[in-house]
């Protein structure tokens, strides 16, 4: 009887910490104060329960930290880029001596931790790849770009009937136009560029992720955005 109870008390654990059914993937391990930080990237803008399961997966896996950080980064990300990665959330676990008063969230260990979106939520998310301003009726939609850094979306649309002439709506949260751009086209080293401002800022649109370059930096990325996510 004993055996079996060892048993059931086993199988349980394992399955508590099984990994998620949800994909991650870790792409960065810096080691902090009495703990370390992982940038981990998901395939799309995950629920909050999802990456609280998969910062749970990872603190079994780590219990050699007393402080563990989990940046949840978005794909079209880039460590080449200037500014850096945009993280999507965080997921925190400090030391249980020293618990915060925004650990509030329980993982399926019982262990307390603190969670934040920084960037959109996936709800939010929708609302804001739906926009479609009618001054761009009849225009095609090339592409749909969600930049958690600015907290506004860009829209390109081509004129079919004005000689493929491309447009950049960019909008805020509540669909108000804050910018709206004629950018010129130009081909360098077989790059096809749309130059956004007098100063020479460009930004180019490879394989869905849109990336974008400062005239002060014309060959180093300064952020990408992978589209429709």
């Amino acid at each position: 009887m004993k055996r079996s109870l060892y048993l059931i008390i086993a199988i349980a654990l394992v399955a508590c910490h099984s990994k998620p059914k949800t994909p991650f993937k870790i792409l960065k391990s810096v080691k902090i104060k009495d703990g370390a930080k992982l940038d981990v990237q998901v395939n799309g803008r995950i629920g909050k329960q999802e990456m609280v399961d998969i910062a749970a997966y990872l603190k079994s896996d780590s219990t050699q930290y007393n402080n563990l950080q989990i940046d949840y980064i978005l794909p079209g990300n880039s460590y080449k880029n200037k500014a850096g990665v945009t993280v999507y959330a965080i997921a925190v676990y400090h030391d249980k001596s020293t618990l915060a008063p925004a650990d509030t969230v329980k993982d399926n260990d019982n262990n307390l931790l603190s969670f934040e979106f920084i960037g959109f939520t996936a709800a939010k998310a929708k609302e804001l790849l739906a926009f479609d301003p009618k001054d761009m009726a009849g225009k095609h939609v090339i592409g749909k770009f969600i930049d958690d850094d600015t907290k506004t979306i860009s829209i390109i649309y081509e004129d079919k009937q004005a000689d493929n002439q491309l447009y950049i709506l960019e909008l805020d949260t509540v669909g108000k136009v804050v910018s709206a751009i004629q950018p010129i086209e130009v081909t360098s080293k077989g790059i096809r560029k749309m130059v956004v401002s007098q100063q020479g800022d460009y930004m180019v649109l490879k394989d869905s992720i849109l990336t974008m370059y400062s005239s002060t930096d014309y060959d180093r990325p300064f952020r990408s955005i992978k589209q429709n996510l």
